[in-house]
Parts: structure tokens; C-alpha cells; sequence
């Protein structure tokens, strides 16, 4: 992963403890960050794909929602994430933004097990949603912490330090359309602790914002699963939650 001195000065300046700083760093998450041509390091492998048509299992119906993003775990390295990935496979990711919150389906998350028989293809019935350009996802992996802290005993600091990292992510991520792992990046409420999932250990799975992938400034959609749930591969578990500003 990248230097954190960024953070570390950006810290100093500001007159923050080093050892709270330093005992700070040492919560510091890996995430794989996929990111278009445009975003991610010349020379990044692919291991996912942005918009098209959704490659779903030839024997379930394709969801009647936008297609945003396929990720390919095969190409994931262990220990790239906090998170027990598994090994193999295609995540495939659908959202509609425009209203997540009438009550309606709004998101989809589909698994696909290696050898599964796929075809590319568009959603039965009149209704079809729009397709997003085809772009490859590139990966690097990434440091990763809150952009967003609260005061405990531990870290009575935590305010200061998470908006350090919102000054300086920029110079220790190259950032990505899809982040796997890692913190979720907060606008207003963090999707593993500020919702009623229901007991477990919430983690995040997927981050996925830009590209006109989302409605509204700046939206994100956080993909949260509970951790043991993720280890079963029990991926029909798993929870989405939009923010913006």
C-alpha cells in the first residue's frame, strides 16, 4: 500500500498527538479499489468491468434494473481486502437511484459461481433499463480509513483525524469507481453502524459511486454484509444503502 505520510504531517500541522495518530494508522484497512482507464495506474491488471450487459446465469432472469459494475474475484489477491472474499467468481452489481427510498427494489446483488453457464443479455418485457458505457476496471490495492471519526476513550481525537483523511486520501488513494472492502465513505450515515441491519458483524462489501452510475451530488451506494455471512458465500444477505450530500 501507499505511504501514509500524508496523513502523518497533515496530522502534525494540526498539532495532534503522534501517538494517537500512530495507534489511528493502525486501524488502516486494505480495500482493492477498481477504477477506469482514466483512474487507476498505467499497467493495473482488469478485474472488472463497468456497464454493458450484465453476464447473468442462463438459468435466472436478468433483474429489470441498471446494470453498474461486474467484479471479478478470481483476479483479487488474498489479502488485498479486510474481508473474506471468496476466491472465485463474479459479483455483479445492479442499482437504481432515482428513489431508493419509495419501498420499491431498488438494488441487486447476484453472485456467480466459477463454470456457471452466462450469457449477456437484456431483461425480459417492455420496461429496459439503461445500459452504461463498457469500460474495463483496473486494480490497485489501497489503504483505507474513516472519513468520519467519534470520540471515544481510545481515540478522543477521532473528528480531527477523519477529516485529515478527507484532506488527504486524495494523495494516498488514486480512487476508483468501485472500492471492495475497506471503510465505507460517509456523507451522512455510515452503512455498517447507523442502520438497523440487525445484530452481526456489518462490514462493507462494495462501494460503488461516479461515472453517472448514481442520482443525486455525489451518491454512493455501500454494499454491507455481515462478515460471516460474506465467509458462506450467503450473498442473498447482503444489504444496500444509498448516500449523497
Amino acid at each position: 500500500m501507499n505511504s501514509m505520510d500524508p496523513f502523518r504531517n497533515e496530522a502534525r500541522s494540526r498539532d495532534l498527538p503522534e501517538d494517537e495518530v500512530e495507534r489511528w494508522l493502525g486501524t488502516v484497512r486494505p480495500c482493492a479499489m477498481l477504477g477506469t482507464a482514466g483512474e487507476a495506474p498505467p499497467g493495473s491488471p482488469v478485474a472488472g468491468r463497468l456497464g454493458g450487459l450484465p453476464p447473468m446465469p442462463e438459468d435466472e432472469p436478468v433483474p429489470r434494473l441498471p446494470f453498474l459494475a461486474s467484479v471479478d474475484l478470481a483476479a483479487i489477491p488474498p489479502g488485498a481486502t479486510d474481508i473474506p472474499l471468496p476466491k472465485e467468481g463474479t459479483l455483479l452489481f445492479f442499482a437504481s437511484t432515482e428513489n431508493p427510498w419509495n419501498g420499491r427494489e431498488w438494488s441487486r446483488l447476484v453472485y456467480v459461481p466459477v463454470g456457471t453457464p452466462v450469457s449477456e443479455r437484456r431483461p425480459g418485457g417492455e420496461y429496459q433499463p439503461p445500459v452504461h458505457p463498457t469500460q474495463d476496471l483496473h486494480l490497485t490495492i489501497e489503504p483505507s480509513l474513516p472519513n468520519r471519526g467519534y470520540e471515544t476513550q481510545e481515540f478522543p481525537h477521532a473528528g480531527d483525524l477523519g477529516e485529515v483523511w478527507w484532506e488527504t486520501c486524495d494523495e494516498m488513494q488514486t480512487g476508483g469507481t468501485v472500492q471492495m472492502g475497506g471503510y465505507p465513505w460517509v456523507w451522512n450515515a455510515d452503512p455498517t453502524t447507523d442502520y438497523d441491519h440487525g445484530p452481526g458483524d456489518w462490514v462493507l462489501l462494495a462501494e460503488l459511486g461516479g461515472e453517472d452510475l448514481t442520482e443525486g451530488d455525489l451518491g454512493i451506494i455501500d454494499w454491507v454484509i455481515r462478515r460471516d455471512d460474506l465467509a458462506a458465500r450467503r450473498f442473498d444477505q447482503a444489504r444496500a444503502c444509498f448516500d449523497m450530500t
